[in-house]
């Protein structure tokens, strides 16, 4: 049984084969990319859901750490790069947010990228078109600081959320950007304690996937990413 931490694999390919072995062995097989399991994610769908804030017509979120120093990041044998290692963050909060949790599907996007002198990306931005015309904006890097800040804007307010990566507070504002309520996160022990719990939860059950991070989502997500790197022609080594 593994809890496997983001991003899942390298690419589509990968996590395919990890979970057709989850399937054969009826072990357990999720992805722990930890926002997905926090209580922050029920109260920033709660708040979307009951049209506080109208409807949903676009968003934005970014994650940047200036961590392009660590090896690992900046070589693509190791399937480096920001899209991987912080994009995937920003990816899985507007998939949450807007996407795939109020039932939009993508439609395209568009992409683009600066490499690093090794190749990978250094840092990117990534819309999502969703087919009901939502749009959402990504944007990661490793060179610089940003607000880890999450943004969802309706027709009648918007709400923002504190650091993506690990949620502090989520604030609602009115269209005159007025604030109207901020809801407290619950306090936790170290974050991780929510994947831990479900991963339990779920071998207790005797399934083989979390509820949370389901295989197909982890799926989806990385095949995303997949055709986000095709697009800019990024490959790894030890991909044909």
């Amino acid at each position: 049984n593994v809890l496997v931490e983001k991003s899942f694999t390298a690419n589509a390919g990968q996590a395919r084969e990890a979970l057709a072995v989850a399937e054969e062995t009826g072990m357990l097989c999720t992805e722990a990319i930890w926002t997905r399991y926090m209580p922050s994610r029920k109260l920033i769908n709660e708040v979307i859901e009951s049209g506080e804030i109208g409807e949903v017509k676009a968003a934005s979120a970014n994650l940047c750490y200036p961590v392009s120093g660590k090896a690992r990041m900046t070589d693509p044998a190791c399937a480096g790069g920001a899209l991987l290692d912080v994009g995937v963050y920003p990816l899985n909060f507007l998939d949450m947010a807007v996407g795939a949790d109020h039932g939009r599907t993508l439609d395209h996007f568009d992409t683009s990228m600066v490499p690093a002198e090794t190749g990978v990306d250094a840092q990117n931005s990534t819309t999502l078109y969703y087919s009901d015309g939502t749009m959402a904006v990504s944007t990661s890097s490793m060179l610089v600081s940003s607000d880890r800040g999450g943004y969802v804007w309706g027709t009648e307010g918007y709400l923002v959320v504190t650091n993506i990566n690990n949620p502090e507070s989520i604030d609602i504002y009115d269209n005159a950007h007025k604030p109207v309520r901020s809801i407290a996160v619950p306090p936790q022990l170290t974050g991780y304690e929510y994947e831990v719990a479900d991963a339990a939860n779920a071998l207790l059950d005797g399934k083989i996937e979390c509820e949370a991070m389901p295989h197909a989502d982890t799926i989806r997500i990385m095949e995303l990413m997949d055709a986000i790197r095709d697009r800019w022609g990024l490959k790894f080594p030890f991909e044909s």
